[in-house]
């Protein structure tokens, strides 16, 4: 599982925010570039609809998101929550999840960049251009979905350790990071002083 925190940014601003985050990281950005096919399962798979994406680099990688968690425990925190399974495959994995019944749903590749670092749990913070492309997996032709307008996300694992902190202190950032917010006003609160 995962927790997610997404906003937006005005593309003029991105070199700005490229240098606060590498000040407060203190990691350096890696190049972001991900051709990402989405798959929808068929009405033969099951009475809750399925999403995969494949993620096509040298090797592909498939990435399982679930939907946003549900409930009271999810009315009381302030991030998305939501399962991922992501694991490594071959290239002729699109044929098999066409046979398994799966659907092209759409296309996009996002292009950016990516900082990782560790900071009591494993964050990772995207800024990327969403594109769309106007032939199927055309990527020199992709068109910004948005122009002008950045995709920024700031991700951190959810498990059952951290979960159960968050649910039980809402909106209180402990030692460890919990959640995708509360790393995101960890970096901002403590001015990158914190020793990776």
């Amino acid at each position: 599982m995962e927790c997610v925190v997404q906003g937006i940014i005005e593309t003029q601003y991105v070199e700005a925010l490229e240098i606060l985050l590498q000040g407060l990281c203190g990691v350096n950005k890696e190049r972001l570039r991900v051709h990402e096919i989405c798959l929808k399962s068929g009405p033969n798979l099951g009475f809750v609809a399925s999403e995969v994406r494949l993620l096509c680099d040298l090797e592909q990688t498939v990435k399982h998101v679930g939907g946003a968690m549900r409930g009271a425990g999810a009315e009381q925190i302030s991030v998305l929550v939501r399962s991922m399974v992501e694991s490594k495959a071959s290239k002729n994995v699109l044929r098999l999840f066409y046979a398994l019944g799966y659907k092209l749903d759409h296309e996009l590749l996002r292009v950016g960049i990516t900082f990782h670092f560790q900071r009591g749990a494993q964050i990772t913070v995207t800024v990327s251009s969403v594109n769309k492309m106007l032939k199927l997996h055309a990527t020199d032709e992709a068109v910004p979905v948005t122009p002008g307008i950045q995709l920024v996300e700031v991700t951190a694992p959810a498990t059952s350790e951290n979960y159960s902190e968050v649910v039980a202190a809402p909106g209180v950032s402990t030692g460890v990071v919990p959640t995708a917010a509360a790393a995101a006003a960890s970096l901002m609160s403590d001015g990158g002083g914190t020793t990776l």
